[in-house]
């Protein structure tokens, strides 16, 4: 019982982190719990937390780590938990240097694999260290002190934006620096990267130079990685793109400096994990000897589809629609078409070549697709909202979401005009052209397939052809048959 127990507990770690997430997540919905001189709890923070926690407990019910043992992962949710529940910008650091070691512990051969899978943690931790550092020094010691705004400027920013998208973006397309079962723990907590820049809505509003700059580099970080995506030869390399891509969404999301913006921020972290922690469990195993029998009446790509974002109400089709209603309402159209143009090429890299065989992860998976896309608004209000009027003081009035729990979600410009909507008739309509272009070009880019030799068999148009001919009243050719009888 012990063992079994013992073998069990990282498991129960996780689920109890998950759990005690979603405690505080409700506690500091309202307002934010501070206790000085080192906590400060409020729904960023909680968020981000569960994120890990949830992140860590579904890998853990997946796989089982390859590289990294489970306390490495558990103590890298711990030590980001402490980053996300803490007032001290030095303990920030600290708690993210503490993760990164924790993560590359495990890299003992100094490779030129090994190295470049690294350079981006370190870079990030040194960028991170420069800009926290410099808040703390010019009197931002805690982030919620109120002279705390003044600290922050350009030199803080820029490198607190290189900290965020140096481990986001993988420098080359190649299978190891891509691949989840190359240490699933580091892919699937890479989100937590994007916390130290969202966290300095905090401190105040952004300048326009700051905000455009975060948004082209989400907005080029996604046209890159689609194309990567779709260009790339093997599966797991095509896989890891079209999920990184969801972190450039996230990234532009944030440089909207808009409520719309944020929603579709924490929505796309959502699904990043989810897709992560599915491709973790689909690594090292065989489809098919993990193939799942009991939905052999259903086609064997549709896991495949649901997790493309080519399937309307999908979660991934909802987390660029989300882009895409920010956009438009802070009147950036130019990246709205960038999101519906990486959509669709991302969706193609995926469903042009899936996996011969589906396991049951993918299946599972799926489903939770189509379930988070169809409880979207019910996830925005409680996990996304609370964290959007909480840092309302630093946001702009470009582009705000409205949650309609039990109807859809809508994103509204700074006059309060509708922009656009979800669900509704027409909006059904638009997504529904996405999947038939998606469908389509698949079709198209197929290689053909071939039927082999002729079996002897009339084709079923030459025996319709036949017989339009011999029968006038069916409304064919009138030609009389060879071996008709006028007589």
């Amino acid at each position: 019982m012990m063992a079994r127990l013992r073998s069990h507990a990282p498991l129960i770690i996780a689920v109890a982190g998950t759990l005690g997430a979603l405690v505080l997540l409700w506690l500091t919905r309202r307002q934010t719990l501070a206790m000085p001189p080192v906590f400060y709890f409020d729904a960023p923070g909680a968020f981000f937390a569960l994120l890990a926690w949830g992140g860590s407990a579904l890998l853990l019910l997946v796989r089982k780590p390859v590289q990294q043992p489970a306390w490495r992962m558990l103590g890298a949710a711990l030590f980001l938990t402490c980053a996300f529940v803490t007032a001290l910008t030095p303990l920030v650091i600290v708690a993210y240097l503490a993760m990164t070691l924790l993560m590359t512990g495990t890299i003992r051969r100094r490779t030129r694999a090994a190295l470049r899978r690294v350079t981006p943690l370190v870079l990030a931790v040194a960028a991170l260290a420069l800009g926290y550092g410099a808040l703390a020094l010019r009197g931002a010691l805690r982030i919620d002190a109120p002279q705390a705004g003044a600290a922050l400027d350009s030199f803080v920013f820029w490198f607190v934006l290189l900290a965020t998208s140096t481990p986001l973006m993988p420098l080359t397309a190649t299978r190891p620096d891509i691949a989840v079962s190359r240490g699933a723990a580091t892919h699937v907590l890479t989100f937590a990267w994007l916390y130290p820049l969202v966290r300095l809505y905090t401190l105040g509003p952004w300048n326009e130079g700051w905000s455009f700059a975060t948004l082209v580099l989400g907005g080029g970080a996604m046209v890159w990685m689609s194309l990567t995506a779709f260009t790339a030869r093997d599966h797991v390399v095509r896989s890891g793109y079209a999920r990184h891509r969801f972190l450039a969404v996230a990234l532009a999301g944030t440089g909207l400096s808009s409520g719309a913006g944020l929603a579709a921020t924490g929505y796309a972290l959502l699904v990043y994990v989810l897709l992560a922690v599915t491709d973790a469990g689909q690594a090292g195993t065989d489809p098919v000897a993990e193939q799942d029998d009991s939905v052999s009446f259903l086609p064997s790509t549709l896991p495949t589809w649901l997790l493309s974002g080519a399937i309307p109400l999908t979660a991934p089709f909802i987390a660029t629609w989300m882009l895409v209603g920010a956009a438009a309402a802070g009147g950036i159209s130019l990246l709205a078409a960038a999101a519906w143009f990486t959509a669709l090429l991302a969706a193609l890299s995926i469903v042009l070549e899936p996996p011969c065989a589906m396991s049951r992860t993918w299946w599972l998976a799926g489903v939770a697709s189509l379930a988070l896309g169809i409880a979207a608004p019910l996830v925005v209000r409680i996990l996304i909202q609370p964290s959007i009027e909480q840092l309302q003081g630093g946001l702009s009035v470009y582009g705000d979401v409205n949650v309609w729990p039990w109807v859809g979600l809508a994103t509204g410009d700074s006059a309060r005009t509708g922009v656009t909507a979800l669900p509704t008739i027409g909006a059904a309509g638009l997504m529904l052209v996405l999947s038939a272009m998606v469908y389509l070009l698949v079709r198209l880019l197929q290689p053909p397939v071939s039927t082999g030799p002729a079996s002897g068999v009339p084709a079923r148009e030459n025996v319709l052809d036949e017989l339009r001919r011999t029968v006038p009243w069916l409304g064919g050719d009138t030609a009389r048959a060879p071996d008709h009888d006028d007589r």
